[in-house]
């Protein structure tokens, strides 16, 4: 007996593959606006970024 058995993958396969798309599509749908989260990261990483490099920079001196 094989390890894989070929006749099982291609008889449900398809109708996996169905299934899983149509679970995708109702992800999809929910999709959440992060914006506020977005832009509170990219300023956190701007300003504790830049403040520790000049921080670094001072303390090369």
């Amino acid at each position: 007996m094989p390890a894989i058995n070929t006749e099982l993958i291609t008889r449900e396969l398809p109708q996996l593959i169905t299934r899983e798309m149509s679970n995708m599509s109702i992800v999809m749908k929910r999709e959440v606006d992060h914006r506020a989260v977005e832009t509170f990261l990219v300023a956190f990483t701007c300003i504790f970024g830049v403040g520790g490099w000049i921080l670094w920079m001072v303390k090369q001196k």
